[in-house]
């Protein structure tokens, strides 16, 4: 058996959370690898619920790899599995307190809980949303995310808040210390750009994930292939591929570089195995 894992965002799909190539064509080639024993799954900073959408809808047969390596989805058996909970399980307790502190502190706003990436995606728009919204992922089990979005003038869709998210980055901070952690031992990703912010424990990272993964599946060959270093695993017997579209120093570390960006660049990649 062969193993081949997939970054989600800026790899397989664009920033509109799209394929860039016809799925129909996707699918075909990954129908070809599965037949020859060659399993693909997924390796993100997403939780196993938005995953497993992806595999599904695409007729990936491979494992996954969730919340940059800190929950494990066995598509054999149907099970996930949290590695290290004494180190991440209090993420929970944060999005429970982090609702709560919303509710008194913007008691006008609305929030949102569930598959916060689709609710912003598909700008979910309902005459019974306030002006400002928040979106926190309610799937999330080893880390803690949420969109910060205001109602656009005029129009019925959700836009990024720099200026809500900021605020909103604070009351988190004040809670991650009342819970008696510190900011500086997290992975912090504040983008106002996107109006998200993301936390995961600095000791989780994708490489422990699939370490995991491979001393359980002992797989003949595996390949990972990505877009930037985040995705860059550095264990031994795993081949890195590249996306067009990746971080040069990503593309330095990889035995192989497709021509094309996202989606296709995924299928240039798949070919070559």
């Amino acid at each position: 058996m062969k193993l081949v894992l997939l970054d989600l965002d800026n790899t397989l799909i664009d920033a509109n959370y799209n394929l860039t190539a016809p799925k129909d064509e996707l699918c075909a080639v990954v129908r070809e690898l599965a037949s020859r024993d060659i399993h693909i799954g997924l390796c993100s900073d997403s939780a196993v619920i938005t995953l497993r959408q992806w595999t599904e809808r695409l007729g990936l047969t491979g494992p996954i790899v969730a919340e940059r390596g800190a929950v494990l989805w066995d598509a054999v058996e149907q099970t996930e599995e949290v590695l290290e909970i004494s180190i991440t399980g209090w993420f929970r307790e944060l999005r429970e307190l982090f609702i709560r502190e919303i509710m008194r502190d913007s008691p006008e706003a609305t929030i949102i809980l569930g598959d916060a990436t689709r609710i912003v995606k598909d700008r979910i728009f309902s005459a019974a949303l306030t002006t400002h919204v928040f979106a926190v992922n309610g799937f999330r089990t080893s880390s803690f995310s949420f969109f910060a979005c205001r109602l656009e003038q005029n129009r019925p869709s959700l836009i990024p808040d720099a200026k809500l998210l900021a605020n909103a980055s604070r009351i988190v901070a004040k809670i991650v210390g009342s819970l008696g952690r510190n900011k500086n031992d997290l992975f912090w990703d504040e983008n106002p750009k996107y109006g998200i912010l993301i936390i995961h424990a600095l000791s989780t990272e994708k490489w422990r994930g699939v370490s995991t993964l491979i001393d359980r599946l002992k797989p003949e060959q595996t390949v990972m292939i990505g877009d930037s270093m985040s995705d860059f695993l550095g264990l031994p017997h795993v081949a890195q591929y590249a996306v067009g579209n990746a971080d040069p120093l990503y593309k330095d570390k990889s035995a192989f570089v497709a021509e094309r960006s996202l989606t296709e660049g995924v299928i240039e990649c798949l070919r070559q195995l």
